[in-house]
């Protein structure tokens, strides 16, 4: 079985990162073959609104986001993160995400195979955990309609700054692994 994680944070090092190896550690301790993909360090565009994906089974764009569709494809779990930065998920993961147009049909009905084990990991400044709920549930909501997929888990880290804070918090730490342990459980 193969994890792939998809990292919106423009920090390598940060918050999000580390609670998303976490859970990739844990799957892969499970039996997983596990691949992470850094969006702030690849080369892609934004959906173009050309509807050449509903015409043909791919997105018309041919950059660094074809590989990681093709392992989201492939993939039977996948983690998603992504900080909160001004009341929603980085610019690198909506950019991703308007991209994902191409991976549903003209009527709205998902192109990926359907039985997909998702966790969604977000990380925020802010010290009030329901104070992005509605951000969490809107996307959990789209990853479970859209991709068909079993969202297992969702794991937030609340009221980090800077890079690497969440390692302190053991029990959030402990979560995640265990989340990636138990994610086709």
């Amino acid at each position: 079985m193969k994890v792939i994680g998809i990292v919106g944070s423009p920090r390598k090092n940060g918050n999000t990162n580390i609670l998303v190896q976490q859970v990739l550690a844990g799957a892969a301790e499970a039996g997983a073959e596990t691949r992470t993909f850094i969006l702030n360090e690849m080369n892609y565009k934004g959906c173009q609104g050309c509807d050449y994906c509903k015409g043909h089974d791919k997105c018309k764009l041919e950059d660094d986001l074809t590989e990681v569709f093709e392992e989201l494809a492939s993939a039977g779990g996948v983690v998603f993160g992504s900080p909160i930065y001004f009341g929603q998920f980085t610019g690198q993961m909506r950019l991703f995400l308007d991209r994902c147009y191409s991976l549903i049909n003209a009527d709205f009905s998902p192109r990926l195979p359907a039985g997909k084990k998702a966790v969604i990991v977000g990380t925020q400044g802010a010290p009030d955990p329901a104070a992005f709920k509605g951000v969490y549930e809107e996307f959990k909501g789209q990853v479970s309609g859209f991709m068909q997929a079993e969202v297992k888990d969702v794991l937030v880290g609340v009221g980090y700054h800077a890079p690497g804070e969440v390692k302190d918090n053991i029990e959030l730490m402990e979560k995640a692994k265990n989340a990636g342990l138990n994610l086709f459980k």
